[in-house]
């Protein structure tokens, strides 16, 4: 059994509800909200975030039904930007399927995205915790922040620095993943410390989340991630494999990468050029030995909390389970 499966096992009462919560809220008079909803949730995934979420809550003791709202508010919130990026992004493919903007046309998977973001308000409203409320429509505004920033540097058509890659992953990601535990803490009425140590502890993970992520666009194979790799390569933007390995090449290999930054389009070619640059400078291994190290940051983070149970044990497993994924 993997630990998914394992935690979705320990959890199963709560993610049943959590399920029914999701199937209620996008049962609605318009039947094309309902197709693109339930297409996009029946889609799979690991749902990390929400169980984030139910960990955190479990961890502290929580006995209550805040954290199945809140859990499915986050589900919501990851839902509505991904039918948003795929449309920004013009993706063609997500979990093995045709993206929602294939089937359904840009214009639908915007709106539907829009309407799954109304449901998270709604869902967080009914647990009337102010403080989860502060913490994930504060997520909200980031994400969409992030959003515009990325493809705000992606119409630049320029190298960024590691520094703004860090910017981009924490706010387009890592917020998210970071509110989904905090609201575990608030709900369970924990210090403003212990809050702010599952911030921190999401914050971390959730880059690591996103570096993977950035990392299979090269080195992952399309049978596994259910997508289509080199997406980001020949979109044109700039992740860390990328930046790092543009400093260790020589001028003139520079200036070609550059070339292909800027270029309106980039070919296989290219691709297959970039990747046997990046295997030879052995940049996967460089990207892990970073993800180690957060790691270890991540882990530092929740041994703060003194509390020690199988929720946590899960949590810890999760950094792990997180940098070794394939999919």
């Amino acid at each position: 059994m993997s630990l998914i499966e394992d935690i979705q096992s320990c959890l199963s009462d709560d993610i049943k509800k959590m399920n029914d919560l999701i199937i209620n809220h996008l049962s609605t008079k318009e039947e094309l909200v309902t197709l693109v909803g339930k297409y996009l949730v029946d889609a799979g995934g690991k749902r990390i975030r929400p169980l984030l979420t139910m960990l955190s809550s479990k961890m502290f003791g929580y006995e209550g039904q805040n954290h199945i709202l809140l859990a499915t508010a986050v589900e919501f919130i990851h839902a509505a930007t991904l039918l948003h990026d795929d449309v920004v992004d013009e993706s063609t493919m997500r979990r093995f399927k045709p993206t929602a903007n294939v089937i359904w046309g840009s214009k639908a998977s915007i709106l539907v995205g829009d309407f799954l973001f109304s449901q998270s308000f709604r869902l967080m409203v009914e647990t009337g915790s102010t403080p989860a409320m502060r913490s994930l429509s504060r997520a909200s505004s980031v994400i969409a922040e992030g959003e515009v920033s990325q493809l705000a540097k992606l119409k630049e058509r320029r190298l960024i620095s590691q520094a703004e890659y860090n910017e981009v992953i924490t706010s387009k990601t890592a917020e998210l993943f970071a509110a989904s535990c905090e609201v575990g803490g608030i709900i369970s009425n924990q210090s403003i410390d212990n809050c702010k140590i599952m911030w921190n502890f999401g914050i971390v993970l959730g880059k690591i989340f996103q570096i993977i992520d950035d990392l299979l666009d090269y080195f992952g194979s399309e049978s596994l991630i259910g997508k289509n790799v080199a997406d980001d390569f020949f979109e044109g933007k700039v992740t860390l494999p990328i930046i790092l390995l543009y400093e260790l090449l020589n001028k003139d290999y520079q200036t070609k990468l550059i070339e292909m930054i800027k270029a309106e389009t980039r070919t296989q070619d290219n691709f297959l050029l970039v990747k046997e640059l990046m295997e030879k400078h052995k940049i996967k291994q460089q990207i892990m030995d970073y993800l180690n190290s957060l790691k270890l940051e991540a882990s530092s983070w929740l041994q703060l909390v003194n509390i020690e149970n199988k929720y946590k044990d899960y949590l810890s497993r999760l950094v792990e389970f997180t940098i070794n994924r394939t999919a």
